[in-house]
């Protein structure tokens, strides 16, 4: 889930670049080992992260970041599914990790597949609220599903995650 590139400080500040790749969620001692190998000790105990990967596009890592809060945060994601990975890499648009991690944990999201435009979530919501539920069909077929996604676009936080579907966050 989450690849990054542990840089020795110290021998990059003397111009020397040993880093080494490390795999989260990972053991306390994988990381040890990681360490060793690029000669975090006594003499040079600071690193940086110099590179990462992850399969989260608006996952942003930063060089100091904490690689211990990395390795929970990677942990906690493992236990997400397909879904909810998608939908917090979207929130990362608009909230940080923290924020998004609570938004998922308390299913504050809904998702709209097979929606092109607003103008089908509009559409969907309308189907599963009941809105128009005893409204004659003679009167319902004037309901201007456009006009209402512009308005849900305008009131709600809705997020595209891809082309054809869209997830809404409360």
């Amino acid at each position: 889930m989450l690849n990054i590139l542990v840089t020795n400080l110290g021998k990059y500040n003397e111009g020397e670049l040993i880093g080494e790749w490390l795999e989260l969620p990972a053991a306390e001692s994988e990381i040890q080992k990681t360490f060793d190998n690029i000669g975090i000790n006594e003499e040079y105990e600071e690193f940086f992260i110099t590179d990462y990967d992850s399969g989260i596009e608006n996952l942003k890592i930063g060089e100091y970041s904490n690689i211990a809060v990395l390795n929970e945060l990677v942990e906690m994601l493992d236990n997400f599914n397909e879904e909810e990975l998608k939908v917090f890499d979207v929130l990362l648009n608009t909230y940080n990790v923290e924020e998004a991690i609570e938004k998922i944990l308390n299913g504050d999201y809904a998702i709209y597949y097979n929606c092109g435009s607003m103008e089908d979530v509009a559409y969907e919501i309308v189907q599963e609220s009941g809105l128009l539920d005893g409204v004659p069909e003679s009167v319902a077929v004037y309901f201007d599903y456009e006009a209402y996604g512009r308005d849900l676009e305008l009131d709600a936080n809705f997020q595209q995650i891809n082309y054809d579907t869209y997830a809404v966050i409360y």
